[in-house]
């Protein structure tokens, strides 16, 4: 019993110390491209940003047009102010989640999810940007997280949001959560963005 009690304090003690490099990294890289900047959310503590925006109210994604030239992050106050929006398509495992959008910018916050990673799995790198939240109220674990992307005519990315739960690895395995999908192909009038 001992041995199982100190393999599970071994185990939570090395993930510890990858949740915190995963959240000390704030964005992708790739072929030497510098690290994104952490979401203006991160600068207002995560959660209470997300709270200060959802008014329960969802616009379509494309309800405001989009501007033709690209414009630069959103700042804290420009997310604390910035609309609620429906996703083209939302599946089961991202019904807690919530999106926001300001000019071309989109937030995806999923904040009672327990994130382990989240991972630019193909696309444009340019803009993109997590944030996982520190552990809250006692737990080892943190609980929240948010991806941040500009949409632009042309732009195709996916995006993984990682769990943990039980698997060969123990506790511990990291499981996919969910999975953002977003493009614009050239012909078409707006985006369309996914997470399920």
């Amino acid at each position: 019993m001992r041995l199982r009690v100190a393999w599970i304090a071994w185990m939570a003690a090395g993930m510890a110390g990858v949740l915190a490099a995963a959240a000390g990294t704030s964005g992708a890289q790739q072929d030497g491209a510098r690290p994104a900047a952490a979401p203006a959310s991160a600068q207002l503590g995560g959660a209470r940003s997300a709270a200060a925006t959802d008014t329960g109210e969802e616009r379509p994604l494309d309800a405001e047009p989009f501007p033709a030239e690209p414009s630069k992050q959103p700042t804290a106050a420009e997310w604390k102010a910035a609309p609620r929006v429906r996703l083209s398509r939302t599946g089961p495992a991202a019904a807690g989640c919530r999106a926001y959008r300001t000019r071309e910018w989109l937030r995806i916050r999923c904040p009672e999810l327990t994130v382990s990673a989240i991972a630019l799995l193909g696309g444009k790198t340019e803009g993109v940007a997590f944030w996982i939240d520190p552990p809250r109220g006692g737990s080892e674990l943190p609980r929240g997280g948010e991806v941040m992307f500009p949409i632009r005519r042309g732009d195709r990315r996916v995006i993984q949001i990682l769990t943990f739960g039980p698997g060969y690895d123990g506790p511990f395995t990291l499981l996919p959560a969910i999975v953002v999908q977003e493009q614009w192909l050239d012909d078409e009038p707006a985006p369309t963005v996914t997470a399920s």
